[in-house]
Order: structure tokens, then sequence, then C-alpha cells
């Protein structure tokens, strides 16, 4: 699977370095934040998945999955009443190493 916003090929699964579509948005000393894109919710749920595996390998503990909200590619057919997920932000308490 391809991530259409930037056509990066996505290998979650790939242990250790972070996917360059996972954005590490925010690095503290005990919190960390991943930002994860998507365009279609219900054919990329399965990638939340896998990222949250890839966290918990590598990262530490996902603690909340926050979605973003708001226009997609479908609010151009359907209307910019129509929202859904653009992507979710997880939220994970670190390892103590």
């Amino acid at each position: 699977m391809t991530n259409g916003k930037t056509g990066e090929k996505r290998d979650p699964e790939k242990i250790g370095e972070d996917q360059p579509y996972m954005k590490h948005v925010y690095d503290g000393d005990a919190w960390g934040i991943f930002y994860l894109p998507i365009d279609d919710f219900e054919a990329e749920l399965p990638e939340l998945g896998k990222a949250l595996d890839h966290i918990q390998q590598n990262h530490g503990e996902a603690t909340a999955v926050i979605p973003n909200i708001g226009l997609t590619k479908a609010s151009l057919l359907l209307g910019t009443s129509f929202q859904g997920v653009k992507g979710f932000a997880i939220i994970y308490k670190k390892r103590n190493l």
C-alpha cells in the first residue's frame, strides 16, 4: 500500500526505523507523539494497527489515539458539510530504558 500524499510505500512492520509516513512530531523526556496521515479511513485502518505495533515495539506504550477530523477528498464530491478522518495523533509514554 502506498501513502497517497507522498507516494511512499508503507512498511510499518520494519522494526527499528520509523517509517517516513509516520511523522514524529514530539519527542519529550517521558512522552512522544506521532502523526499518521490517511486518505481512506476504512482501507487504511490496518495501517493504524501496524503503526501502533511499531510504536509499542520501538518507543513505548500508546496511551491515546486522537482522530484528526476535517475536510477530505470526499468533501470535494459531497460538499464541505461532509467531513472525515484525515489522520491520527498517537500519544505514547516512553519506556524506561
